[in-house]
């Protein structure tokens, strides 16, 4: 694998050209069927979804990062189904597309405004604003707070940084699929992983510490996702049926969460500001639809089915930025038959959605920032079945929901109101930089108020 060129998305790309719509990798000791196309992903991971709903499980990385299988990201099974679920009821009762849920995305939409107010003019770093106002949207609904001390989230968010960034890295990822490796040199090979885990795991204990010492289980009203999962914990410890929610599990979901949902949602608002920057003739027209529909004042949820070239806007962005280019490889629960071989029960499939996403059948033109690919002849938004960015399949990214009303109250706020501009380095650039997501490069913008105070 190492004859082929970088990036991945490349790499998969030369496979497939070579070897058809389905061929098979190694990964490390571990053959991996890959699939592509989106026609092919949705014969295997849709209309046969159940077939393909476990997870490649990292017994090494789960060993040395989490502490065994657990979380909703690294499990299958029962134990993925109950906790999946268990996390969608809770954003649904969070209010994921209500009220409750945009109020706290609102606020840290007004956060973003005040600081650029003041940077009005000067150069400024709107990837840490958004990493911070991402994270804050997190925390809410995960541990009810924000963070109030800079300095704690950047030191929070430098081990999750590198945590991406180890993951990423070609010596641990062989070091976690060549089989043949003991766990002790795995360990030894892998130092920076310890550290990260301290450093990530040490926040997040302190969280649950503090709720397990100030939570009323008699209170029927819960503040957030770390109360709800406690009294749930313990009604199971009543009933004797509580080895899925144990404090591990807690830990570890909260891990999922918070790492899945801010790295992604934030790295997509950054790479619509790259693009903007960009492609000012579609940032002027996003924010004509803004000025003609919704004018000076802030903008809700009840204005997304308004503004289609908005919606256009966000989809391109997360079609063309192909945030994680190599998806989180699957297993088959059963024996298969795909592409007239048969599967055995535990092989690893690669649904690669990159296929998809960058298709010139389906996409024309698919490396060119063409928001209006989303519209059609009269302006209206399209359906398109075949933008994936969430994935596919049964493990469809479960916070979906949260991740759309961010991006468009995020971009539909700040666009309404700024300019996005060049600074004095010009505009950003559109090279990726990899780790276990695709990361536009540092840049710096000026912004103008489009409204007087």
């Amino acid at each position: 694998m190492f004859s082929y060129p970088p990036p991945g998305t490349s790499a998969f790309s030369a496979w497939t050209q070579k070897f058809g719509k389905i061929y098979t990798i190694w990964m490390g000791t571990t053959p991996a069927v890959v699939v592509t196309g989106y026609k092919e992903l949705k014969e295997t991971f849709v209309n046969d979804g159940d077939s393909y709903s476990d997870k490649m499980i990292v017994n090494k990385f789960n060993t040395s990062f989490r502490g065994g299988d657990f979380g909703v990201i690294d499990t299958n099974g029962n134990t993925w189904k109950e906790h999946r679920k268990f996390a969608l009821h809770t954003l649904k009762d969070f209010g994921m597309g209500k009220e409750a849920m945009e109020a706290s995305i609102q606020l840290e939409v007004d956060n973003i405004e005040k600081e650029l107010k003041r940077m009005e003019g000067k150069d400024v770093n709107l990837q840490e604003l958004y990493d911070m106002a991402i994270a804050n949207v997190i925390n809410q609904f995960l541990f009810g707070i924000r963070f109030n001390n800079p300095a704690k989230f950047n030191e929070i968010k430098s081990y999750l940084d590198d945590f991406f960034d180890v993951q990423g890295s070609m010596r641990v990822y062989l070091s976690y699929t060549i089989n043949w490796l003991p766990q002790w040199m795995v360990e030894l090979l892998t130092p920076d992983v310890a550290k990260t885990r301290e450093g990530i795991f040490g926040f997040l204990e302190q969280q649950i510490k503090e709720h397990r010492e100030e939570i009323d289980f008699d209170s029927e009203d819960s503040k957030d996702f770390v109360e709800i999962f406690m009294k749930e914990q313990k009604r199971r410890e009543s009933e004797k049926d509580h080895e899925t929610f144990s404090n591990d599990h807690l830990r570890n979901m909260c891990f999922d969460m918070w790492s899945a949902g801010m790295h992604t949602t934030s790295n997509t608002m950054g790479w619509l500001t790259a693009f903007a920057m960009n492609n000012p003739d579609a940032q002027r027209k996003m924010q004509k639809e803004l000025t003609e529909v919704v004018g000076d004042r802030m903008v809700t949820m009840k204005d997304k089915l308004k503004l289609p070239y908005t919606n256009a806007f966000i989809n391109e962005t997360q079609r063309l930025a192909n945030l994680v280019p190599i998806n989180l490889p699957h297993a088959t629960t059963r024996d298969v038959e795909l592409a007239g071989c048969i599967v055995p029960k535990g092989t690893t499939v690669i649904h690669q959605i990159s296929s998809v996403l960058y298709d010139p059948e389906i996409f024309p033109e698919p490396r060119k920032f063409k928001p209006e690919r989303f519209l059609d002849d009269s302006g209206n938004l399209k359906k398109s079945e075949e933008l994936i960015p969430f994935s596919i399949g049964k493990r469809v990214c479960l916070g979906e929901g949260l991740a759309r009303m961010e991006l468009f109250l995020f971009t539909a706020n700040l666009f309404n109101q700024f300019e996005f501009l060049e600074s004095a380095n010009g505009v950003p650039s559109l090279e990726r930089t990899y780790s276990a997501v695709a990361k536009v490069m540092d840049f710096k913008c000026r912004v103008q108020a489009r409204y007087s105070s």
